[in-house]
């Protein structure tokens, strides 16, 4: 079995056919996304192939990235695999091959690696395991959108309901949006609402690279209120997934309940399109407290424990940096 470091030399239409008849392959390992990573600023693709006599039976898409410059770079270096390896019937000896090679080509600056499962690894954990990789609770939350509307509508929580009502009431208005100039109103208030909570945010270079290059993959939602938008989402869809990547909202609006009224008509974009799963993200660890998985569940989601996979390459920089964050989350 080779194992192929270069994208370059993986031919891309074996590559993304490998990820789309993958039953857990996402859009965030396929040839596109690995595009996306190459062209923003702090970020840098890993991609690594498996191949026995010309055929793909693994792949494994890492985005090493880091935040700022000079010492700021120094100790934020990580690289994050979001759904994780793919390998071809569950092989551990391909996976074993995928994380070996990946380690070796890891830059010597990386402090830790953080596997993210879209879906359930529990039938590889005990490869990871071995290969130095420590799992920890981490809920995702799902909802099935292939559901009936009125179903849909019922399975959400009564605040919810009001809340729609109330902003189609006073008016706003819902649409999916193409022309840059709306997209760079998404993506102005969505860096607006991280800025707020104070969360490291990616380059705005990010979301143009995305555009250009994931196509009919990425969609672009925005609630209007008097021509203006005030609530943002932008969603990655991908077989029979939509995935939650970003948003964010106006906190002069909150009164006119955008996040409610633009989620539910997202959900019911969703179940037009034929969509089966909305991923609404990482709903923190099991048994402890966590606001966003609360809101989150009161749109009828289902809670799963696909945990994540950590791998400490530097281990007492990792602390020093865990702490650093602390401290600033606080300021």
């Amino acid at each position: 079995m080779e194992a192929v470091k270069n994208i370059k030399d993986i031919e891309k239409v074996k590559w993304d056919a490998f990820v789309k008849q993958h039953p857990q392959g996402t859009v965030f390992q396929t040839y596109e996304m690995c595009e996306v990573y190459w062209r923003t600023t702090h970020n840098q693709p890993i991609a690594i192939a498996a191949v026995t006599d010309g055929e793909i039976r693994g792949v494994l898409l890492a985005l090493l990235m880091w935040n700022g410059n000079g010492i700021a770079k120094m100790f934020t270096v990580r690289s994050v695999i979001i759904g994780g390896p793919l390998v071809q019937n569950d092989d551990a000896d391909v996976l074993k091959v995928l994380l070996r090679h990946y380690r070796k080509v890891l830059p010597i600056s990386t402090i830790y690696s953080e596997i993210r499962p879209i879906y359930s690894m529990d039938s590889l954990a005990s490869v990871l395991n071995d290969e130095g990789f420590i799992r920890k609770g981490h809920l995702n939350l799902i909802l099935d959108v292939s559901k009936d509307q009125q179903v849909l509508w019922g399975g959400m929580h009564k605040e919810r309901q009001r809340n729609v009502k109330h902003a189609e009431k006073n008016g706003l208005e819902y649409k999916e949006v193409v022309d840059k100039e709306s997209i760079d109103g998404i993506v102005d208030v969505i860096k607006r609402t991280y800025k707020r909570k104070r969360v490291p945010m990616a380059d705005f270079d990010l979301f143009l690279n995305a555009r250009e290059a994931l196509g009919e993959y990425i969609e672009f939602f925005a609630a209007f209120y008097e021509g203006k938008i005030i609530a943002g989402q932008i969603r990655l869809c991908y077989k029979d997934l939509v995935y939650a990547w970003f948003a964010g909202s106006d906190e002069n609006h909150f009164k006119l309940r955008p996040n409610d009224f633009l989620m539910w008509n997202v959900i019911c974009w969703a179940h037009d399109k034929g969509y089966k799963s909305f991923d609404f993200g990482g709903g923190g660890e099991p048994g402890k407290p966590y606001g966003v998985r609360d809101y989150k569940l009161k749109y009828g989601c289902q809670m799963f424990d696909y945990g994540r996979y950590l791998y400490y390459h530097r281990p007492l920089m990792y602390k020093i940096g865990e702490i650093g964050a602390k401290i600033l989350i606080k300021r």
